[in-house]
Order: C-alpha cells, then sequence, then structure tokens
C-alpha cells in the first residue's frame, strides 16, 4: 500500500474554537474550561466528563449531538466515529480534505483534551485478568494518537500537569496556539501511548502466565517476576517514567535523573524508586548506583544479620552474624578500617542506638536499613548531610533482566540470581573442608560474586578479610589481596569469581598460608591447579558457576 505525502500550509498560530474532551482523571477540569469559556469555546465530552462539566456550570454538549449515535457495548464505543475522527483528522487547509469535511457535514476541533483509562491504578490493586482488560482504554488512545499526528492543526493535551501552561499561552495569545505548542504536545501524546500499551503487554504476559522460570545449566532461578525472560525477546519496549531530577550526574559537569519502569507494580517489589530517603541531602547520582550494588549484596544476607560498607560500587566490608546487627557491621568496617570513609553502609536489621554511635564516629554519606530505632535517629540526625534511607528487604527485588546501555542499543542478560548449588559443588582435592570451613567459603563466594572481575576475596564465617576486584589478569588480584590483609589469615578461605588459568596464583596462596579455596573450575589447566593444591595440602572447592561481573 502507498502513502500519499501531501503539503499543507501550517498556520503558526491557530484560534481555538471547539474542544473535545474525555477525561478518566478531571483533576484541573473546572480551571480549564473557565480559561475556555472566555473565549466562547464550544465543549464536546463523553458522558462522564460531559456530566462534570455541567455540574461545575458550564456550557457543554453531549458527543452524541455530533455522532447522533449513543454509547454502546457497555461504554466501550464512544468517540469511535467518522464524524469525530474526521474532525480530528481533518487539514481544514487541504482542499481534499476540506471537501470531504463539507460533504459529511464534519467539523473540526482545534484543541483534544484526553488521559486514558487508569490501568495502571488498577494494576497497582492487584486486579483480576478481567478488572485489568476492562481499564485497556481504546478510544482514547485513538484520540490521542489521531489529535498529535493532526498536530498541524491541532492541539493534543494528555497531562493535567499541562494545564496551566495551555492555559497562560491561550491568555496571552487572545485565545491562540502556536505550533511550537502544539508539537510539543503531539510529542507528549506519542510517548504516553507508546508508555501505556507497555504497561498493558508487561503486566497481561504476567498475568497470562506466558513468563515460566528461566532455566540453565545451573537449575531453575528463583520464582520470575518483573521483566523475566524465558527467552531474549525480538523486540523490547522500555516504559520510563522521571522520577527526579538529580543535582547532576557521576561528575558536575553531568545531567542526571533518576526513572522509574511505568509498569512496574511497587507494592509488590523493592526497588530504588520507592524506597525512602528520609534525612539528609538529596541522594545523588552516585549514591543511587552506590545504594543499588550494596542493596544487590545485601540481599544475599537478608536472613541473616549482614552488614555492607561499599565504595564506587565496590564491597570494601562485609560482616554477617546470626543474632547482631552491631558485631556485624564492627566485623565488616575492620576488614577494612581505610576505605569506609565516605562510603555507605547497608544493614538488614534495625539499626540500634550502640549501632548509631558507633557508625557515627566516622563520615558516611549514606546508611541504609528497615528501620531505625529512635534513640538511633536521635543520633545520626545530627549531622545534617548524612542520608538516611528505608528500604524494605521483606520484598523480592524487581529486576530479573538486566540491561546495559552501549553506543546505539542495550545489552539484555537474566539477572545472576546463583551463588552457587549444594548439589553441584565437587571436592577434587584430597583435603576436604569441614562444614565451619564450607561456611565461610560460602560467604566468600557470595561476595566475590558482587565484585568487578576480575575478583579475589579473602573471608572467615564471619566477615571478609580483604577484597580486591577489577584486575586485568588473576595474579595480580590474588596479589593485591593477599598485601591488603590486615586481619588473622587463620582459617581464612579464598574465594575467585572465575578459574585459575594456571598453578602460579596457588603458589601466592600458599606463600600466605591459605589452606582453603573456592572456586568455579572448569580451566585447561585445572588438573595442574589440583596437583599444586595437593601438594601444598590445600584443600579447593569446584562450584561449576562463574561469576564474572563487567
Amino acid at each position: 500500500m502507498s502513502i500519499q505525502v501531501v503539503q499543507v500550509k501550517v498556520e503558526d498560530q491557530i484560534t481555538v474554537q471547539r474542544i473535545l474532551l474525555s477525561l478518566s482523571d478531571k483533576t484541573g477540569l473546572s480551571e480549564i474550561c473557565k480559561a475556555f469559556s472566555k473565549f466562547n469555546c464550544q465543549l464536546y465530552a463523553t458522558t462522564s466528563t460531559y456530566r462534570a462539566i455541567k455540574e461545575m456550570g458550564f456550557s457543554c454538549q453531549q458527543i452524541e449531538n455530533i455522532t447522533e449515535f449513543p454509547e454502546i457495548i457497555g461504554g466501550r464505543v464512544k468517540t469511535l466515529h467518522p464524524k469525530i475522527f474526521g474532525g480530528i483528522l481533518g487539514r481544514p487547509n487541504l482542499e481534499s480534505d476540506f471537501a470531504d469535511m463539507q460533504k459529511h457535514g464534519i467539523l473540526p476541533f482545534d484543541v483534544v483534551i484526553c488521559n486514558l483509562y487508569p490501568f495502571q491504578s488498577a494494576l497497582e490493586k492487584n486486579s483480576s485478568e478481567a478488572e485489568l482488560i476492562e481499564n485497556i482504554d481504546i478510544g482514547g488512545v485513538s484520540l490521542l494518537r489521531a489529535a498529535a499526528k493532526n498536530h498541524s492543526s491541532v492541539s493534543i493535551i494528555c497531562d493535567v500537569r499541562d494545564y496551566a501552561l495551555f492555559i497562560q499561552e491561550l491568555e496571552e495569545n487572545s485565545g491562540k496556539i502556536s505550533y511550537n505548542t502544539r508539537k510539543k504536545l503531539a510529542l507528549k501524546a506519542f510517548k504516553e501511548t507508546a508508555a501505556y500499551d507497555q504497561t498493558i503487554a508487561s503486566a497481561l504476559e504476567k498475568k497470562f502466565e506466558l513468563i515460566n522460570n528461566f532455566e540453565n545449566k545451573n537449575g531453575p532461578i528463583r520464582e520470575a517476576n518483573y521483566l523475566s525472560i524465558n527467552q531474549i525477546p525480538d523486540s523490547v519496549t522500555l516504559a520510563l517514567k522521571k522520577e527526579k531530577t538529580l543535582r547532576y550526574g557521576e561528575n558536575p559537569h553531568q545531567m542526571a535523573a533518576l526513572y522509574s519502569f511505568i509498569d512496574l507494580n511497587e507494592n509488590k517489589y523493592s526497588c530504588l524508586t520507592n524506597m525512602e530517603c528520609f534525612h539528609g541531602k538529596e541522594l545523588s547520582y552516585n549514591n543511587v548506583l552506590d545504594i543499588e550494588h550494596a542493596i544487590r549484596l545485601a540481599y544475599e544476607f537478608k536472613m541473616k544479620k549482614a552488614a555492607v560498607i561499599l565504595k564506587h560500587n565496590t564491597p570494601c566490608g562485609v560482616g554477617v552474624s546470626h543474632s547482631s546487627i552491631f558485631q556485624a557491621y564492627l566485623d565488616a568496617f575492620n576488614s577494612d578500617p581505610i576505605s569506609p570513609f565516605g562510603g555507605i553502609v547497608c544493614l538488614t536489621d534495625v539499626v540500634t542506638e550502640e549501632l548509631a554511635n558507633k557508625m557515627s564516629e566516622i563520615f558516611l554519606e549514606v546508611i541504609i536499613a528497615p528501620n531505625f530505632t529512635s534513640d538511633a535517629l536521635n543520633i545520626l540526625q545530627k549531622k545534617k548531610n548524612i542520608r538516611l534511607v528505608k528500604f524494605n528487604f521483606d520484598l523480592p527485588l524487581a529486576n530479573k533482566t538486566i540491561f546495559t546501555h552501549v553506543q546505539g542499543g542495550f545489552l539484555a542478560q537474566s539477572s545472576n540470581e546463583t551463588v552457587l548449588d549444594f548439589n553441584n559443588l565437587t571436592y577434587p582435592t584430597i583435603l576436604k573442608p569441614n562444614k565451619e570451613i564450607l561456611d565461610s567459603l560460602i560467604i566468600g563466594m557470595t561476595v566475590v560474586k558482587h565484585v568487578r572481575s576480575n575478583a579475589i576475596v579473602l573471608a572467615n564465617s564471619k566477615q571478609t578479610i580483604s577484597i580486591a576486584g577489577g584486575f586485568t589478569n588473576r595474579v595480580d588480584a590474588v596479589e593485591h589481596c593477599l598485601k591488603k590483609t590486615r586481619l588473622s589469615l587463620e582459617g581464612a578461605v579464598l574465594a575467585s569469581d572465575a578459574f585459575f588459568p594456571f598453578p602460579d596464583s596457588i603458589d601466592l596462596i600458599q606463600k600466605a598460608g591459605i589452606k582453603y579455596i573456592i572456586q568455579p573450575g572448569g580451566s585447561v589447566q585445572d588438573q595442574e591447579v589440583i596437583k599444586a593444591c595437593d601438594n601444598y595440602g590445600i584443600a579447593m572447592v569446584f562450584t561449576g558457576i562463574r561469576h564474572f561481573k563487567h
């Protein structure tokens, strides 16, 4: 099918005379009707909007007066009529369009004001599938797209927040609206319909149970939720809403903002957009990134008392306790007392007075916790700039697909949900770890999963001892990790995010007195590495699961 393209003269200023209104959200309706009445505009509206306008005391006609046809199919069909869409899409400056409109008695609309059925609100109320279906707008989306397409002749308003500026321009220009404003409003309408459709598609995909648990060679990942994928789709549409403008990006000369997924029910998931930052300076771009990484790591230990201290997206100390969040913090801090200055602390339990006193001894940017006692707040809130954040660790994390922005596109992958699989652990060396050592190995492997590759972590049964990441070879990572230790290495274990390609790292580990290693295995040199461990009396565990983090 060929599409005929014709050039139409565009008027910069268009006088507003006939307005079509179809609104679910009637906020601000009185104010904009009052503005239209000043210029003797003719208002036409769908049933509920018509009633609201009449109750406010303004003159208005129902669209049935134009279509000579009632709303039908339980209100599903209201505006879908040639006399409505002809009035929106018709181009009076085009001779053929004008002739059609004259022939069929169609008058043009100058403004369309429409907001859509509240599908997002229905989603947040955990509505049934049938209720969600009934909250899918058809005519409204068509009105937005039609008016936006014909923005050369029509103004389209889809956001009540735009009423004030529209009214201001209307009054300053004697009842006229500029082409520049019409273009801006049209673009906003197209974005609105795109986001609306994405919200519906994502929600119904889950309601229709078309998303299954993602399976891989390491077994099923936890129950699928937001943005899960059981295969990489051919196309992805991301509907995003700006939550706030941030002061700047990673550096002061960069602009930044925080966006949320429009189709995400934040009552069901833990998100950075629904966390509560209730004290201190506003969160910065770097703060948000640090919080994201700290929370991901803390979630691995959320069934215990755990403290994660993080700096520049990298953990610098992790402490784990079965009974005391204060002890967990002490253990995390003591593993690296220098790096926490200016960092952030993420805790999986309530902040107590004792813990608040301890944390207030150094400068911290952010403290994240499920809650704070009143005594703890009395201490911490004396520091005006420290950001205090409440975060719900009881809800699951939202993102099951991780997107990374690259030049001209995105990479997508399922999130790394697994630390290790106990059923697939193998013990290739002569010496085997006991239960206590295995607990330490698990802590080491859990933390190393969240460190930039190449990554090495030294740990014991209650804390990290040393963390090294971002190295271009594994020998340097091992050497650096061993050199920066401040705590005793008695009973220490070493975790590696990927296999040891050669036995040279084992030589360094042996010299430091480390007797326990956990790593994925899978190198062509595995047998040489195993042989070196046996020669040195080192116990090594293979997990079969690599944890590269780029």
